[in-house]
């Protein structure tokens, strides 16, 4: 009788100690589950890491050639005697303008105006009426702006213009 209770405690305390290992393996499975999962993530941004700061270096690269771009313009401007690219348009524009004084027909000896017209930098014959942009120089009429890529003032490149009425 005692053997068999012996028996049966100990086949209870057996059957415990089964399920609580059964338990912890399934825990273990899955935690490493978890772990498999989380060493995937790890890689995913790793990677990612690893794609934005091959893009910051190139933003950083672009912005050193911009920098130094920028050095260039603004070196290039105070060698020319300017003040800078756009702040000096009516000063460049005047430069060129052509002086006539003309008197006004119908008007009385005394009122006659002064007609300055600013003359086309590219043919030097018509009147400048096109704006270009980034450098903002008023410096080609209608018919050479289609032409000329390179601002003939500054030699900037021109990434639009507007044609400028003046009235």
């Amino acid at each position: 009788m005692g053997q068999r209770h012996t028996v049966s405690l100990l086949s209870s305390i057996e059957e415990r100690i089964n399920s609580k290992l059964n338990e912890k393996e399934l825990e273990i499975q899955n935690i490493n589950r978890k772990n498999k999962d989380l060493v995937e993530r790890i890689k995913q941004v790793s990677m990612e890491v690893r794609c934005w700061q091959c893009r910051t270096k190139y933003n950083e690269s672009v912005v050193n050639v911009l920098k130094s771009n920028l050095e260039q313009v603004m070196a290039e401007g105070a060698r020319n005697g300017k003040e800078g690219y756009g702040d000096s348009e009516v000063d460049t524009a005047t430069s060129y303008a052509n002086q006539n004084h003309t008197c006004r027909v119908g008007g009385s000896a005394d009122s006659f105006s002064l007609k300055k017209q600013i003359t086309c930098r590219a043919c030097k014959i018509n009147e400048a009426s096109v704006l270009l942009f980034p450098c903002r120089h008023l410096c080609l009429c209608k018919v050479c702006e289609g032409l000329i890529d390179v601002c003939p003032t500054c030699r900037i490149k021109k990434s639009s213009s507007v044609e400028v009425f003046l009235s």
